[in-house]
């Protein structure tokens, strides 16, 4: 026989849980409601370029764009290099240092963020050439980077470099390293193949010791102005391509193909712009989908 709900729990004690249950549905509203707006007002802040004059505000856009139509779209859009530069350069005379342009632009990538997934910067190089120094815009995904300083606990601990490390402290101590350190400082950096970057700095040494230069190939992955020279990397003349490369190259190319058909939708007169570009680029679930293997 069915039992009556009367049978075994009092009619108060039904009206006691209905309610409980009630007010745990209704009380779970406010905090998603909450949520989705801390999530909205995060997404918002992404890049945003709010409040800068329009002279201003022009020029970051361009600056942006010109990060995510280089080898930096690597960096941005995919995890594929810890640290990308080359967007923007600078030179000066270390007698007489300019550097308006400098603090400018540095003060412009300070608005390239998305919580702290991304770090950008003007990286100055130590060396000295007829009296000028160079500088260039460097931009770092963090997540990459931290991944690059575990994958290489040899090379970054001794310098005291852990997965916490601020990306500047990084590429300067990097920069500042004797010749072969700098060398593979910098292959880990861009994301070269671990092959390749060993190839490099054996290569590299070789020829400080003999002054016979090592012949090589090169591996290009085009981006969005250069079909060469841009995410680059040397390797032993006549060598196959590896699978790592060949896996490398596939990614980056899905990158680059879903990049170029964003860009044709969203960049032009009368279109969103660069900000809705890094926005959707960097939009949490498109960004795990270019980022896996």
């Amino acid at each position: 026989m069915p039992l009556n709900r009367s049978d075994h729990v009092p009619h108060h004690a039904w009206l006691c849980l209905t309610l409980a249950l009630l007010l745990a549905l209704f009380g779970a509203w406010p905090s998603r409601i909450q949520a989705r707006a801390q999530e909205a007002a995060a997404a918002a802040d992404c890049f945003s370029l709010d409040g800068l004059p329009p002279e201003q505000r022009a020029r970051a856009e361009a600056l942006f764009l010109a990060m995510l139509d280089s080898e930096a779209l690597y960096t941005i859009a995919a995890d594929l290099k810890p640290m990308s530069s080359g967007y923007i350069r600078f030179q000066f005379e270390v007698a007489k240092p300019e550097l308006t342009d400098i603090e400018t632009t540095r003060a412009l990538l300070a608005r390239f963020r998305c919580g702290d997934r991304f770090y950008a910067d003007v990286l100055t190089f130590a060396a000295v050439y007829d009296g000028k120094r160079h500088a260039e815009g460097v931009v770092f995904n963090r997540a990459a980077l931290e991944r690059a300083i575990r994958s290489h606990p040899a090379y970054f601990a001794p310098f005291g470099l852990t997965p916490n490390a601020h990306p500047m402290a990084v590429v300067h101590t990097v920069e500042q390293a004797e010749p072969s350190a700098r060398w593979r400082g910098y292959g880990y950096l861009f994301g070269y193949p671990d092959a390749a970057v060993d190839f490099f700095v054996t290569a590299g040494i070789s020829q400080a010791e003999t002054g016979k230069f090592v012949e090589r190939d090169f591996r290009h992955i085009p981006t969005q102005t250069r079909a060469t020279g841009g995410f680059t990397w040397a390797v032993p003349k006549g060598s196959a391509e590896t699978d790592e490369e060949k896996h490398l190259r596939t990614r980056a190319l899905a990158v680059l193909e879903d990049y170029r058909a964003r860009r044709a939708r969203l960049i032009g007169e009368g279109k969103p712009g660069v900000v809705a570009l890094l926005r959707e680029l960097t939009a949490q679930p498109t960004r795990k989908a270019a980022a896996a293997p």
